[in-house]
């Protein structure tokens, strides 16, 4: 509670403005949301849009206060049925009904009915959300439920045919009105489900008053749409009219025209959107195949790497074979040259030019250069004969050829 508060002889003791503010918050629990009926004795409405009333029976009055829309068609000496909360005025500590609607005697009869059947079926779950089914975007074959009489069925069949004249509509006349409405519309409903072809369902009736319209919160009418297995667009009445066919059905549209424009697409939009669609298709697969050509670019440039290192591997072997080829070769060749060379040096030793002198060989130059061949001498050649133990200077004086 707001405010001060004192104790006094171990007393509580509030202010004006608590017990008013507790009060105010009792009430606003224990009687909020409730109806009640009687007569209208008084009705003043004030500049600032609101209109106090005096409802009584025959031994009490209540104030009451609402709205002027909500009243608009309500007058003194009418017997009516109000639903609202009791709501006090703390300042003044009067307190008074704030109505949120209000009907004539037989009206209010069918709102408590309205409501108590509401409450009954939302217990149930009839009107949950678990159990609404998607309104499909491009349906094709549309089922309407209404009278062919009415102009309801020309406005659907009209701007469906200008938004969308590919789609094909199917009929079954119905009672929109009277006694027999509930039984011919569950009747068409029951004809609709079981069709598989239809893709969705529109219910629909133009405006009227609540009398007019209660075939639509009928018990019976509500349960075989809850059964449905097509999608149902509700469309009853006029955008402030509701009914429990609203409530059970998958989507409300608050007109016929409306739920003609809710259930099909127009051609320019759907036009827009292929395009649209396809603009997304083509980016999604460009960007795929740009990613695919990223990732072979990869796998190409680590192949060439692979590649180039295979071949300088090759190379490499190639290189260390002819190497130990050439190696192998010239480490023979050195081989074989020295002992060539050992060989050469034992024949030396053994045919030494002295050794050979003192077997009595001698060795004839002519200008320091050892003469083998006699056809390199001439007469009268001045010739040097080296001896083992000295030389001899001579005179050729004839030269005898032992070829034959």
């Amino acid at each position: 509670m707001d405010g001060l508060f004192y104790i006094m002889n171990n007393q509580l003791i509030y202010t004006v403005t608590q017990i008013n503010n507790y009060s105010a918050d009792i009430l606003k629990k224990q009687l909020s949301n409730i109806w009640i009926t009687g007569e209208i004795s008084s009705l003043k409405k004030y500049p600032s849009g609101f209109t106090y009333i005096t409802l009584k029976d025959t031994k009490s009055e209540l104030s009451c206060i609402a709205s002027h829309q909500i009243i608009s068609n309500i007058e003194t000496g009418m017997e009516v049925t109000i639903n609202g909360s009791i709501d006090l005025y703390t300042i003044k500590g009067n307190y008074q009904f704030r109505i949120s609607s209000v009907f004539s005697k037989g009206k209010g009869d069918l709102w408590l009915k309205y409501n108590e059947l509401k409450q009954k079926l939302s217990k149930e779950g009839l009107f949950d959300t678990i159990y609404k089914k998607s309104i499909p975007p491009y349906p094709q074959n549309i089922g309407i439920i209404t009278s062919k009489e009415g102009s309801v069925l020309s406005d659907i069949r009209n701007i469906i045919n200008r938004r969308s004249p590919y789609v094909k509509l199917f009929l079954i006349d119905s009672r929109v009105s009277g006694g027999r409405a509930v039984e011919s519309l569950c009747k068409s409903i029951n004809q609709f489900n079981e069709l598989n072809n239809i893709d969705v369902l529109i219910i629909a009736r133009g405006g009227g008053s609540i009398e007019d319209l209660s075939i639509f919160n009928d018990e019976k009418l509500i349960r075989h749409i809850f059964k449905l297995k097509t999608p149902i667009i509700s469309a009853i009445g006029h955008e402030t009219d509701y009914t429990l066919c609203d409530f059970v059905s998958d989507l409300r549209a608050s007109t016929p025209s409306e739920a003609a424009e809710l259930c099909c697409i127009s051609s320019n939009e759907l036009k827009d959107k292929i395009n649209y669609d396809y603009d997304k298709i083509f980016s999604k697969i460009e960007n795929i195949l740009n990613n695919k050509k990223i990732i072979l670019s990869n796998f190409h440039n680590i192949i060439n790497k692979q590649i180039k290192t295979s071949m300088v591997l090759e190379k490499k072997h190639k290189v260390k074979f002819l190497f130990n080829l050439i190696y192998k070769s010239i480490a023979n060749n050195i081989n074989f040259l020295s002992n060539l060379i050992i060989s050469n040096e034992k024949i030396f030793k053994k045919y030494d030019n002295n050794k050979i002198k003192k077997l009595g060989y001698s060795i004839l130059r002519k200008n320091n250069i050892i003469i083998s061949d006699i056809h390199k001498l001439e007469k009268n050649d001045n010739v040097q004969i080296d001896m083992y133990n000295g030389s001899i200077k001579a005179n050729v004086k004839e030269l005898n050829s032992n070829e034959k």
